[in-house]
This record gives structure tokens, C-alpha cells and sequence, in this order.
């Protein structure tokens, strides 16, 4: 290994998924790795990228060819993943390895037998820790050295049900995309244009997965939805996802009678999903299963009041009475009431809505998220970032007196 690299902060970074397909755990991967490229650009740091679900194609191409990160696909195969990971582990003496999902965690062995000086630290999202483990998996959990969780509630939940020492657990919080707040202005320029002559819209943007559908809440809203129509008659219902229980809801939509007023567009990028926030008047996702809420973030940052529960992180992220209203769960007369009052009250909507951008300026930008991580990794591998951020001034100072 050559001394320059020697010097450099030495980082792994192993996922399931960053780039093959959206959802908030590749939100959250891919976001990590903007930090890490962003905070290479003041410390000397290589890193090391591998991902189970991607392949080489689906790294994006402006990234291939920066120094600082190399990329290491496993193309939906274990075994593979495992392979590329144990043999640069042989060669690249880490000072960090991040695992981005529980499941990942078994590889953890191979760490441990390889690169022994290695600190190990597990992000833990949300609801993949909120139960007991599969014992392989659990047996694990000893072997890492810190935890992540981006909610109170889900480092609660590591303490409670994984048995994590609290100390060893940093609550980040996630932050929005770089892009967001800046591009979303485009859609809302936009999509106000052609949204408000249909009546009140009210938006839910969720993954509708079979496994979380009684969490989400969105059957929640529809049951809500006729008392809502009986002092709306013309508003309407946008939800915004794709996933396995989409032909289900399709189908409990007809079954309702409610085809006429509640849209189902499917899963949106860019563009149709920040038009769809610029159009909506409430955002309402009653949700028990968030580990932290990145649409909530989105909708406020969209100026947009939002209406959830008191469950799982979501008070964590909305503030009640101040951003948005959150409501017993599973109570359809409270989630009932509270749409019907924010569309009752224009400047309580506005007031909200300002009032939940304002929190997103102020806690939940991408460089909040990105001045978190960098201040944990200094608290994980303080005497190699010393290193490598001397070793960089050192090369800078001599490079300067060679040019004079």
C-alpha cells in the first residue's frame, strides 16, 4: 500500500440497495454517500461502496471516475457481495466499516477475522429492528461496536428488543436530497398552475408494500374520507406509490365507490412527485411504521401542513399543532376531523406550511445531515482522521513551498 493511502481515512460502506430502485433505505444509502464524497473534499478519505442488490450499471456514472470512492456491486448475489468484500478487506485495512442494513450483518465475521482494527457500526433504519432477530442476525449484534438510528423511537427499540447499551447508540437524523429543496421549486412553479380547479386535494406518497399496509394508514384515510366528502363534496384523494398491495387498494378503491375522486398514479420521480406536493392542499399519511419519515420532510418542505399519528417517529418530525395535527391512531374520527379543519381554515394551512419549511431549513438540509455523520465519524476513528488531516496539511504546506 502506498504511503498516500496509508494516510487516508479508510472507510466500507456495505448495503443492500443504493441506486437500483427507490425507497427510503436507498434514499438514505445514497445520501450517506454524498456525505462521505463531501467530506472527502476536506479529509483525505477513501471509500469503498458495496451494495447486495446493485450492479456496476447502476452506479451513477459521474461517480465512477472520483478517487476517493470505488464501487463494488454484488448483483443480487450474496455470495459475490461477500467475495469483493473479504478481498478488499485483505488489502485495504480499514478504519471503518458501515453496514447499512441489519441483514448485512453475518459478513460481520469476516471483518472481524480480517480486518481486526476495524471498528464496525450498524445504521439501523426502522422497522427491520423493531422485532427479534433471526438468531444468526442476533448473535451478531455483539460483534458491532456503535449503532445508528435516525429516531429516538428506533434507538429505543435497539435498547428495548436488540438489547443495545444505549451508549452505543447515536440517534442522525435524515436529511433532504441536495436536490430537493431546490428543484422542488420547479415542480411547484409547475404543478400550482394546473392544480387547484379540481377542488381540495389531499396527498399520501408511501410505499404500498403488503407487509406494511396496516401500518401506513392508508385504508385509514379512505374509511376517513366520507366524512371529509360530506363537507367537500369535490375534494379529492392522490396517492402516490407503487409496491405489492397496489392491486389491492385499487381494488378496495372501486369497492368503495370512491374511483371518481381518489387517484392511484403508481410510483413517481422527480418532476410528477414535486407537482403532485406543489397541487395538494394537506399532506396525510397516518403511519405507524415510520422509523423516521422522509415524506414528512418532503410535504413540509413543500409548505405543505401535514396530518399523521402519535405513533412510531412521526411526532418526532411533525410538530403537532405547529407544522401539522397528529392524531390518535386508528382513530378515522380524528383523522376525519383533523383534514376537515385544515381545509376549512386557508391560513391555518398557510401558517402550518411555512412553519414546517421553516423546520426543514433550520434542522433537516442536507448539509444538517451531512455535519452529523462527519461529526460522528470524528467520535468513531478520531486518531486516523488526525492522521490523514495533518499528513493532507503536511503535503499542502510542502507543495507550496516547492511552487515558491
Amino acid at each position: 500500500m502506498s504511503r498516500d493511502r496509508q494516510r487516508r481515512l479508510r472507510v466500507l460502506l456495505v448495503g443492500t440497495e443504493f441506486f437500483r430502485s427507490y425507497g427510503g433505505i436507498q434514499y438514505v444509502n445514497r445520501l450517506l454517500v454524498d456525505a462521505l464524497r463531501e467530506f472527502a473534499l476536506r479529509t483525505p478519505l477513501q471509500l469503498d461502496v458495496f451494495s447486495y442488490m446493485d450492479g456496476s450499471e447502476h452506479f451513477p456514472a459521474m461517480m465512477t471516475g472520483d478517487a476517493p470512492v470505488r464501487w463494488h456491486g454484488g448483483e443480487r448475489s450474496r455470495r459475490r457481495l461477500a467475495w469483493r468484500l473479504t478481498k478488499t478487506l485483505a488489502s485495504a485495512h480499514p478504519h471503518l466499516v458501515l453496514f447499512t442494513h441489519v441483514s448485512l450483518l453475518p459478513l460481520v465475521e469476516a471483518v472481524r477475522a480480517l480486518a481486526p482494527q476495524a471498528r464496525v457500526a450498524l445504521l439501523a433504519h426502522g422497522t427491520e429492528v423493531w422485532q427479534p432477530l433471526a438468531a444468526r442476525v442476533a448473535r451478531c449484534l455483539a460483534r458491532v461496536d456503535s449503532f445508528v438510528a435516525p429516531s429516538a423511537f428506533t434507538a429505543q427499540k435497539l435498547a428495548d428488543v436488540q438489547g443495545i447499551s444505549p451508549e452505543r447508540i447515536t440517534v442522525i437524523p435524515h436529511g433532504l436530497d441536495p436536490a430537493w429543496i431546490r428543484e422542488s421549486a420547479a415542480g411547484s412553479a409547475a404543478g400550482a398552475a394546473g392544480s387547484r380547479s379540481g377542488g381540495p386535494l389531499l396527498l399520501s406518497v408511501t410505499r404500498l408494500s403488503r407487509a406494511d399496509r396496516e401500518g401506513k394508514g392508508i385504508d385509514l384515510v379512505l374509511q376517513a374520507l366520507p366524512a371529509v366528502i360530506a363537507r367537500f363534496p369535490s375534494v379529492r384523494y392522490r396517492v402516490v406509490g407503487g409496491g405489492g398491495d397496489f392491486p389491492r387498494l385499487a381494488d378496495l378503491v372501486r369497492s368503495l365507490g370512491f374511483e371518481e375522486r381518489t387517484e392511484l398514479p403508481g410510483a413517481r420521480r422527480s418532476d410528477d412527485l414535486w407537482q403532485s406536493y406543489a397541487q395538494a392542499d394537506v399532506f396525510v399519511l397516518p403511519t405507524q411504521v415510520e422509523g423516521f419519515g422522509i415524506v414528512f420532510l418532503e410535504a413540509m418542505s413543500s409548505r405543505l401542513p401535514v396530518v399523521a399519528v402519535r405513533a412510531a417517529a412521526a411526532p418526532e418530525v411533525v410538530e403537532d399543532g405547529v407544522t401539522g395535527i397528529l392524531v390518535t391512531p386508528g382513530r378515522t374520527d380524528q383523522l376525519a376531523d383533523a383534514l376537515i379543519a385544515l381545509l376549512s381554515d386557508e391560513d391555518r394551512r398557510r401558517a402550518m406550511g411555512e412553519a414546517g419549511r421553516r423546520r426543514v431549513e433550520l434542522m433537516y438540509r442536507f448539509e444538517h445531515f451531512s455535519a452529523r455523520w462527519e461529526r460522528w465519524l470524528a467520535a468513531q476513528v478520531p486518531e486516523a482522521l488526525y492522521v490523514a488531516r495533518q499528513s493532507n496539511a503536511l503535503t499542502a504546506a510542502r507543495a507550496a513551498a516547492g511552487a515558491a
